[in-house]
């Protein structure tokens, strides 16, 4: 019999296009995940499930277990009997009902390492180590999710807010359901001597992180007060006020010194940023174009001094200095965020921080361009090249697991540019895929770095995704709007809903309540016949409607849901009636299938495996779910099964498929 592997990594991207990410691999332009691809199994047909959307699809792929048994149903959570218009993030470990691999593992004594992966916070991981997982990236927070975050809520906080169904429909997870996601300790910013009118200028409605605002407007004049000038034709300086945004914790406003130097009489060339007016120690001497080295500091916040760190960059500067942009990065909590605590004490990095969101904020705001993105990108994976081989070179691991976010910040922010079905010029889509294929070279070299910890001889290397990706190509439904219109939804005069009279409720992403008398605090409709005439009533509302711009049907079908269960969707945590919408409308991901495809994007997920035990170069075409690759591994590597688990073992890739 072939020899069981030893260890199992396993690289999940979140929301890459696969049809396009294996014709790069195939070209030979991603030549890590190439390898992985080419030595082993990938499935063609690999699929998810409904919704798609990450925090539900991650726990399946972490649990083997629909979602449906998991319980995480969406983006995020409804839990039963609270208001209808009142939902959680996905991301607290505490709702997850199954059991994670990492847990059953550990029964035969097997020791791993879980990396940014969501809903897995508070850790659930007790022999082992874990970094992130409060929301899609270190230092972002779903949960805890209050104003300013509480270690001992027993639950996140929920919301009352219609606009969370918007963001769901947009397939936009950065802010939706939860409203604005957080930050350790304040998102990005830009100081400008010209104002410009920001927000989200590039990116789909919805898109983008709230709380940004707009750019800091900083006012130069005559030095006063510095001791240490360095030497200079002509200085100006001016006062950089951080406005912390959408930050974890309260923290007071750090106040910089920066000094505006002509060095070589020839115009103002140069930029020296303080903490006080002593240039003798600056924190950054910056020409145009250029990046500070790691700056790290100690901030007081209504939870104690936090020790954080942050990038600058000078993104222009001048000769008269009548144009300056500075940016700075995420400031970003150098821990608080590992399993055992004293881990991110550990992970040292000269070159990259865990910045949140990759600094595609910015640039949907329209502070940079795709330049300064893409060397965030950079720098981010060197942080994680950095954490993650530290622990792989000098902890005790069996099974290493991580949910890398990149592609997905990336689709969300360009992917109608760089599809020529959406893009407004040849030259726009020729661009945007010259960017989509750096950020795959960025996810690319991070795998190489990861897979070179392990022995390709005893170690299994899985390539996974939660979902794929398309275009925002047309109008989204607005359910609601539906839903009134059908006499099902009544609002009153100020424009809330009247619970009174209101029949049913679009709810996150793929679903419609019914106002159950008895179950919901303002039900009205009866159990029995009453509320299956409503159940009724809503899938002929949905099914019929036209979209009045295009002429054509947003829904692709909607199901009640005791006939949902074909599909795996049932039980307390989903809605009564359960819809897809056409990949024709709306956004990245989402309300639409798995086998959508419009443009050049594709919901299909990204499967792969590679290793011993598995067969070289086999493209499968049987129907692969993503909840099958934990049962597979754990069948191969002769580990315990989660004991929720309902994937399937993928016999068709294996050596020895007979256990005989």
């Amino acid at each position: 019999m072939t020899a069981r592997p030893k260890k199992v990594i396993i690289l999940g991207l979140d929301a890459p296009i696969a049809p396009r990410l294996y014709k790069y691999c195939k070209e030979g332009k991603l030549p890590a995940m190439a390898r992985v691809i080419n030595n082993g199994v990938w499935a063609k047909n690999a699929m998810l499930p409904l919704p798609t959307i990450t925090p539900p699809n991650w726990t399946a792929i972490s649990t083997g277990a629909w979602p449906s048994t998991h319980g995480i149903t969406d983006f995020n959570v409804h839990y039963p009997g609270e208001p209808l218009n009142r939902s959680h993030g996905g991301f607290y470990s505490g709702d997850v009902k199954a059991e994670f691999v990492w847990n059953a593992i550990a029964r035969a004594g097997k020791k791993s390492v879980i990396v940014n992966y969501p809903g897995t916070w508070p850790p659930m991981v007790k022999d082992g180590y874990q970094i992130g997982g409060a929301g899609v990236d270190v230092n972002h927070y779903f949960w805890p999710a209050g104003a300013f975050g509480s270690e001992t809520e027993e639950r996140p906080p929920s919301i009352d807010d219609e606009t969370a169904f918007r963001f769901a429909q947009h397939g936009v997870e950065a802010g939706g359901a939860m409203g604005a996601p957080r930050c350790a300790l304040s998102y990005e910013r830009i100081f400008v001597t010209k104002p410009f009118q920001s927000g989200v200028v590039r990116a789909q409605p919805f898109a983008g992180t709230p709380g940004q605002g707009q750019p800091d407007v900083i006012a130069l004049k005559e030095p006063d007060g510095w001791s240490n000038m360095p030497p200079a034709r002509k200085a100006l300086e001016a006062t950089l006020v951080v406005r912390p945004s959408s930050g974890r914790y309260r923290m007071q406003r750090p106040v910089w010194h920066m000094l505006v130097l002509d060095t070589r009489g020839e115009g103002y060339d140069r930029v020296v940023i303080c903490d006080s007016k002593d240039a003798s120690s600056p924190m950054a001497v910056l020409e145009k174009g250029q990046w500070s080295p790691i700056i790290t500091r100690e901030f007081p916040t209504e939870a104690g001094p936090k020790k954080a760190g942050f990038t600058l960059k000078l993104l222009e500067l001048s000769r008269d200095a009548e144009d300056i942009r500075i940016y700075h990065s995420c400031i970003c909590a150098l821990d608080g965020w590992s399993y055992p605590d004293s881990l991110a004490a550990e992970i040292k990095s000269e070159k990259g921080l865990p910045y949140p969101e990759s600094g595609f904020t910015g640039f949907d705001r329209g502070w940079f361009d795709t330049d300064t993105v893409l060397e965030l990108a950079e720098l981010e994976q060197q942080w994680w090249s950095d954490a993650c081989t530290y622990i792989l070179r000098n902890k005790p691991w069996d099974l290493f697991m991580m949910q890398y976010h990149l592609p997905d910040h990336a689709w969300h922010s360009i992917s109608w540019m760089m599809d020529p079905a959406t893009a407004q010029s040849e030259a726009e889509w020729k661009k945007y895929q010259e960017v989509e294929l750096a950020i795959y070279q960025v996810c690319d070299r991070f795998a190489a770095d990861l897979f070179a910890c392990a022995d390709e001889n005893e170690t299994v290397f899985a390539l996974i995704s939660d979902h794929g990706a398309k275009a925002t190509n047309g109008p989204t439904p607005n359910l609601q709007k539906i839903l009134e219109d059908a006499g099902l939804l009544m609002r009153n005069e100020d424009g809330s809903i009247n619970w009174s009279r209101t029949k049913a409720v679009g709810q996150r992403s793929v679903y419609v309540y019914v106002n159950v008398k008895g179950r919901d605090p303002d039900g009205i409709v009866e159990p029995g016949e009453e509320y299956h005439q409503v159940q009724e009533a809503v899938v002929r509302a949905l099914t019929e409607y036209v979209d009045p711009a295009t002429g054509l049907k947003p829904i692709l079908f909607a199901l009640k849901k005791d006939d949902a269960r074909f599909i795996n969707i049932y039980g307390d945590y989903v809605g009564d009636i359960v819809f897809a919408a056409s990949e024709r409308f709306g956004g990245q991901h989402g309300p639409f299938l798995p086998t959508a495809e419009w443009g050049l994007g594709s919901l299909r997920g990204l499967f792969t495996l590679s290793g011993p035990g598995i067969r070289k170069g086999v493209e499968l075409e049987r129907n692969v779910w993503c909840l099958d690759l934990i049962p597979t591994i754990c069948y191969l590597a002769g580990w315990p099964m989660p004991r929720d688990a309902e994937g399937a073992i993928i016999f068709q890739a294996l050596e020895e498929p007979d256990p005989k």
